[in-house]
């Protein structure tokens, strides 16, 4: 007797058409799903990804917001829809710490390996002709990838992170003088201990998970020494604004960037292309940034 064999769900097929970048073929195939099964919230879900990735974002909305009533403790609906109605960021809903925690065992194999992460090794690159540097804050440190690059070229460094379980990784390297687990914001206005003042900031895949970044320009630029650097890395896009997209994290096009240097006291030395990671087998599109302040 031959065994049973799987048919291919509608939700399924959408998820895998979306994984080739065929979102309007995506959009019906999750279509097809929610017409026989209208509480399929991960169909919802995929559907708000595929819509998002077309560039419908009042409709990636509505499907979002489908996903999150049918299962309200799903979090990257609820950063989704926050996202697009401009409520909120990736911190406030709770998705990014989540994500990094049940990430946090695996993280550096599979993020340097599977996902081709070189970041913290072209911050290093970018840094080294101006190295030696008396102390740093590392924004979103994660496991300490950052500040293993860097170990040899600052005296002192700190870091935050939003993630409990990454913080405690970056312990285990003994490379910080101080960590701290909270919301950066929140981290910078209230910890006596990140007030600086650095001569060295970095946020190397941070931002992409913040939006709008004014907020944090702002608070670093108070943290930061005169003449003190910030470098970060970004993922591009076109236009003015950041954007959302269906993987939950922002773009940031380089006219944004230069705008908020401008805005916030800070003199854009370098901008370099440079892929993020690879996603769906592709490189991510991305830049590195180093301002000064003035």
């Amino acid at each position: 007797m031959s065994p049973p064999t799987t048919r291919e769900t509608p939700t399924a097929r959408g998820e895998a058409l979306l994984a080739g970048g065929r979102p309007d073929e995506a959009v019906a195939a999750f279509t097809a799903a929610l017409a026989l099964r209208p509480r399929d919230s991960a169909a919802w879900r995929g559907l708000g990804k595929a819509q998002l990735d077309l560039g419908d974002r009042d409709a990636a909305r509505s499907s979002f917001a489908r996903a999150l009533a049918i299962v309200p403790y799903d979090r990257y609906a609820a950063h989704m829809l926050a996202s697009l109605s401009g409520e909120a960021d990736a911190q406030a809903t709770g998705y990014v710490s989540d994500l990094f925690d049940t990430y946090a065992d695996d993280f550096d194999a599979h993020l340097t390996g599977a996902l081709n992460y070189r970041i913290p090794q072209a911050i290093r690159a970018l840094l080294a002709e101006r190295a030696p540097f008396a102390s740093l804050l590392d924004l979103g440190c994660g496991t300490g990838l950052v500040g293993t690059a860097l170990s040899d070229m600052v005296a002192a460094m700190d870091g935050v992170d939003i993630a409990p379980r990454m913080i405690r990784k970056a312990h285990e390297r003994g490379l910080y003088r101080h960590l701290r687990t909270g919301d950066l914001l929140d981290s910078l206005a209230a910890d006596p201990a990140l007030r600086g003042p650095y001569d060295l900031v970095t946020a190397a895949d941070v931002f992409v998970y913040l939006g709008p970044l004014e907020a944090i320009f702002a608070a670093t630029a108070t943290i930061l020494a005169p003449h003190g650097l910030l470098v970060f890395s970004v993922e591009t896009a076109a236009g003015d604004a950041p954007v959302l997209r269906s993987s939950g994290r922002f773009a940031h096009p380089a006219a944004y960037i230069a705008r908020l240097a401008i805005e916030f006291g800070f003199t854009l030395d370098v901008a370099q292309s440079h892929p993020i990671r690879q996603e769906r087998d592709q490189p991510i599109p991305g830049a590195l940034y180093l301002l000064t302040r003035n």
